[in-house]
């Protein structure tokens, strides 16, 4: 869509900068430098999902991730729904990496909907993770609503013997972030029915340890064996390796991927 179909104010997005070389742990004041306000939310919300604006040269094209964080910092809940939709565009990382920090902006209105979604097995895997991981951020940065965003996550992890094991992996860690202690006998559920992909949370034995549940020295090195989880830019940059390898694109070939960023959206040790 042209540029010009936008108002002056919300297409000086477009030449607003490429956001590789901004501090991606530090985004603009948006509303204050450019003077976007509420009465600029549709535009926002029809700019962020816009996936032809992907397309364009030059530092165009990064005009919907300056989009979908200014939605954030206006806490624009028209934009609940919409930004939804980047959770499938498998080929864009940026969205998996943005999008739960918009949530968290956003707030607490976001939790239903993000609830809805992750709860979807019809959605696809690594969307439903971009889901929870909202959620996630959501609880840390309004904790007065932890429990209800813990209380979704482990919704779908009671469902362990259905999920995958990539997904009840993922949303253990998201619960292990958030120091879930009350979804401890689930976790060990989930483990015992070795529905659990280790590779991503490390053992039982590890949770345990990395939960305070118990020391190390209360276990054997076999025990332990995958006693470090892989944090999401490890993830990825294993299926990167493997998509190379392979015909079948994994989900992570976008051309457009932001650089390390560190403690950004990634899953902690």
């Amino acid at each position: 869509m042209s540029q010009s179909s936008y108002t002056e104010t919300v297409a000086k997005l477009f030449s607003y900068g490429d956001c590789n070389e901004m501090d991606l742990n530090d985004w603009p004041d948006y509303r204050a430098e450019l003077g976007l306000t509420v009465t600029d939310v549709p535009e926002l919300i029809r700019m962020a999902t816009d996936l032809d604006l992907w397309k364009e040269k030059g530092i165009a094209l990064w005009a919907p991730v300056h989009a979908w964080r200014s939605l954030g910092q206006l806490h624009a809940v028209e934009a609940i729904e919409p930004l939804m939709q980047l959770f499938e565009d498998r080929d864009n990382e940026w969205s998996m990496e943005e999008l739960p920090t918009v949530y968290g902006l956003i707030g607490p209105q976001a939790i239903s909907g993000l609830s809805a979604y992750l709860s979807n097995a019809g959605n696809e895997t690594w969307s439903r993770v971009t889901a929870a991981d909202s959620l996630e951020k959501i609880a840390t940065t309004h904790p007065e609503h932890r429990e209800a965003c813990i209380a979704s996550i482990t919704e779908v992890l009671s469902q362990f013997l259905e999920n995958e094991d990539l997904l009840n992996g993922l949303l253990i860690c998201n619960l292990m972030d958030l120091k879930a202690m009350e979804a401890v006998p689930l976790i060990e559920q989930a483990f015992m029915a070795e529905m659990v992909d280790e590779m991503i949370t490390g053992t039982w034995a590890a949770v345990q340890v990395e939960l305070g549940l118990k020391n190390k020295e209360d276990f054997t090195p076999e025990e332990l064996r995958h006693n470090e989880r892989f944090d999401m830019q490890e993830i990825k940059t294993l299926l990167e390796i493997l998509e190379r390898q392979s015909s079948k694109p994994l989900g992570f070939g976008g051309a457009i991927k932001p650089k390390s960023k560190k403690g950004k959206a990634k899953k902690k040790k």
